[in-house]
């Protein structure tokens, strides 16, 4: 078997004493036998992958591992799945380089579980650091451009049918909790979406960087050849920390530890450590089941609204030639701004509530003359001959 001593620094473990005295059964899937259906991660994974058919039989599913507790979790149990489920995993892990030496010892470590487990893998390196200068964004968001970016490209070389990231129960609470923090309307509140189209959020890296929360966009019609733009799929989410910790335990199974998780420099983490323990404690114990009950109701409704937009557009798919302004006066307020964001999703460029109101209000008044918007795009209506007035988007390039 691997010596995982090259990985062991950062690694968490259990004590060698409990790996060695109470693992009766192998590291690798082939030989749990009947145990594993005990395990309450590959039974809570298996129903809910089946609940919301977020896999088919003959897929290739594309694993996005870190080498994090969460993902490598995500990695045994769907390997373990895989006969069942009639699916075949591909590993992909994207080093951020943000940590020297870990950075690669990570890249490493994921390399090596792909090959114990005998699946095939993608790595990719990127220096998210320049790429956040150069297009000045933050760390968070140039990493979260970059490794999205290398799912779609790994999927369309690989073939792969979807890509499963691994966020898990916990992380979907405090998604919502961070978005009433900041303001948000119904598509915040759905939180991390268990479904959505790839390519609705992959955009490049030169772009502008949009809300973690995708519009529901219908997926993208199919290439030439067949091929049709991946899914990206979280099938975590009814999963918790603790019981993906418990699961690792139980294989005796190693992971990386990514120290900048701790730290109190990033907003998550302090909602992570103090200000959700805090709620539940003096207020409301249940209060991760209840945001995450929020986020479903929430997903629901805004892809029901979607699906009203979507209709009231008809074919308009490509909005880059503008909104009619009849249409859009037509609409109630809340598929107006819908419309409105719908516009500017191809663009990548992301509105706050009075930057949309503000717009919404221009576009109503039908005023002459463009209407300047955030990083230098502009909205301008233009009245064709014989056709009616439409609201167009000006990217900065344009302007």
């Amino acid at each position: 078997m691997e010596n995982w001593a090259p990985y062991e620094r950062s690694l968490t473990l259990a004590p060698a004493s409990h790996l060695s005295q109470t693992s009766s059964y192998s590291l690798w899937p082939s030989t749990w036998r009947g145990f594993r259906y005990h395990v309450p991660v590959l039974q809570s994974l298996q129903r809910y992958l089946r609940q919301h058919r977020l896999v088919r039989p003959g897929q290739r599913v594309g694993i996005a591992v870190s080498g994090g507790a969460d993902s490598v979790a995500l990695l045994r149990a769907l390997a373990s799945l895989a006969p069942e489920l009639g699916v075949v995993p591909f590993v992909l892990h994207f080093n951020h380089n943000l940590r020297g030496p870990d950075s690669e010892a990570d890249a490493a470590f994921v390399a090596a579980l792909a090959a114990q487990l005998a699946l095939d893998s993608a790595v990719e390196s990127g220096d998210v650091a320049a790429l956040a200068a150069r297009f000045h964004l933050s760390i968070e968001a140039a990493g979260r451009r970059a490794r999205y970016a290398f799912f779609r490209r790994a999927a369309a070389a690989n073939r792969l049918d979807c890509v499963a990231t691994a966020h898990t129960r916990d992380d979907q609470a405090e998604t919502v909790l961070l978005r009433l923090l900041r303001g948000t309307g119904t598509s915040g509140l759905a939180g991390i979406l268990r479904s959505c189209d790839l390519s609705a959020i992959a955009e490049p890296i030169n772009a502008v960087p949009i809300d973690s929360a995708p519009i529901a966009i219908p997926p993208a019609a199919a290439s030439a050849d067949g091929y049709c733009s991946p899914r990206l799929i979280r099938p975590l989410l009814a999963t918790s920390r603790q019981q993906v910790e418990q699961f690792l335990l139980s294989l005796g199974q190693p992971f990386r530890q990514d120290s900048s998780n701790l730290s109190q420099q990033f907003l998550r983490n302090r909602v992570r450590a103090h200000l959700l323990p805090a709620l539940e404690r003096d207020y409301n114990p249940q209060l991760r089941q209840a945001l995450c009950e929020t986020a479903e109701v929430a997903a629901a409704e805004n892809t029901f609204l979607e699906e009203l937009v979507s209709a009231a557009l008809g074919p308009q798919t490509d909005l880059k030639a503008g909104i009619e302004l009849t249409l859009l006066k037509a609409q109630p307020v809340a598929l107006q701004r819908r419309m409105l964001r719908r516009l500017c999703q191809p663009y990548g460029l992301a509105l706050d509530f009075a930057q949309l109101e503000a717009l919404r209000n221009y576009a109503l008044a039908a005023r002459a003359g463009s209407f300047q918007l955030p990083r230098g795009f502009a909205a301008e209506m233009i009245r064709p001959k014989l056709l009616p007035p439409r609201l167009r988007l000006l990217p900065p390039k344009t302007v």
